[in-house]
């Protein structure tokens, strides 16, 4: 038996909840891949937050027949790992977990994502827990959902009303800024892609081919954030309004804007990064729509029906580089990239 340290993303990518919630362990990355699938039947996991907490422990066990694997090797389904809001996590160990009440606080675990771990005294610590809590339930994956071709795409943004003539541009750029995005993902640090790159050379550009004018846009446009306890001053990344942005009397047109978009880098995670801007809209009444993009993946979120208030789940995702008909992380609930570029068109205040 041997004891392994995992830890379940970083920072602003933490994907603890859904390791717990699917009796899973997942990683991305060729050295952890292969580090991951040298966990046997029986072995240790100690889910770790940073070098300095065990979140939970657990034991690797046998599902269908399996033990580790690789999504959509040697007939294993799992396609979502495939994509992780734009991350390929592909490679999963089966685990039955166990969490306390509170995370035990310890010292000297390691930086790596997946690694193995010999020490007697946290190996006492992982013992305690396993006796001490009971297993957590497992609940079913989220199921398979169908790619979306381009074609598919732009029959369906002509029919919501997008020129022809504005398709053949839109292809264009559809192909450079995919060609681009697989060139950062594949070929550069995500950590120097940052959300300036991400915003300039991959949104914008996207958000024009798609039929909004330069003057519609305003990039870092200053706003006072408003949340329950106070009100302080921030920047949008991207207000797109449904007529060019305009000062008069001091006084800009803010009742135009109809759509917020915050735009993050490639290491980080989207499920954080539209509250910031669900903040800003409490100040644009006409906008109904915010998402969050790092410059392949887009997230939307839906205003609540009379309300200053988002809903809570994203109402439509598309990954432009593995586009699919609903989002791969909850397919029974959420839509996919149809319903999000309808979202990201011109007219979205009207939606």
């Amino acid at each position: 038996m041997k004891h392994w340290q995992i830890a379940a993303g970083a920072d602003s990518r933490v994907y603890t909840d859904d390791f717990l919630r699917y009796g899973l362990a997942f990683v991305g990355g060729t050295k952890n891949i292969a580090r991951l699938q040298r966990v046997r039947k029986g072995d240790r996991l100690i889910l770790k937050r940073g070098k300095r907490e065990i979140v939970a422990v657990g034991v690797a066990v046998e599902r269908d027949g399996i033990v580790t694997g690789v999504a959509g090797q040697g007939g294993v389904g799992r396609e979502w790992l495939h994509d992780y809001d734009g991350w390929d996590l592909p490679a999963f160990c089966c685990v039955e977990w166990h969490r306390p009440d509170v995370p035990r606080v310890v010292s000297g675990l390691g930086r790596r994502a997946v690694e193995r771990l010999d020490r007697p005294d946290i190996h006492t610590i992982a013992d305690d827990v396993l006796q001490s809590t009971a297993p957590l339930a497992v609940e079913p994956e989220p199921g398979p959902t169908e790619p979306l071709s381009v074609e598919e795409m732009l029959s369906h943004l002509i029919k919501l009303g997008l020129r022809s003539s504005v398709a053949t541009e839109l292809t264009s750029t559809l192909e450079r800024v995919r060609l681009l995005a697989r060139y950062y993902y594949s070929n550069c640090r995500w950590e120097d892609v940052r959300e300036h790159e991400a915003r300039t050379f991959l949104i914008v550009p996207f958000l024009l081919a798609l039929g909004w004018s330069e003057q519609q846009i305003k990039i870092e446009l200053a706003v006072q954030k408003v949340r329950k306890t106070r009100t302080r001053g921030g920047r949008i990344d991207i207000a797109c309004f449904s007529r060019p942005y305009r000062v008069e009397k001091r006084q800009p047109n803010n009742g135009d804007c109809v759509l917020i978009l915050e735009s993050k880098g490639f290491s980080q995670g989207l499920d954080y990064a539209h509250g910031q801007g669900k903040e800003y809209a409490a100040k644009f009444p006409s906008c109904r729509v915010v998402v969050a993009s790092n410059g392949y993946c887009y997230k939307a979120y839906r205003r609540k029906p009379d309300s200053t208030d988002f809903e809570d789940m994203p109402a439509a995702y598309l990954n432009l580089l593995r586009p699919t008909k609903r989002y791969p992380l909850a397919p029974d609930r959420v839509a996919g990239g149809l319903e999000l570029l309808s979202y990201l068109l011109p007219q979205a205040g009207m939606l």
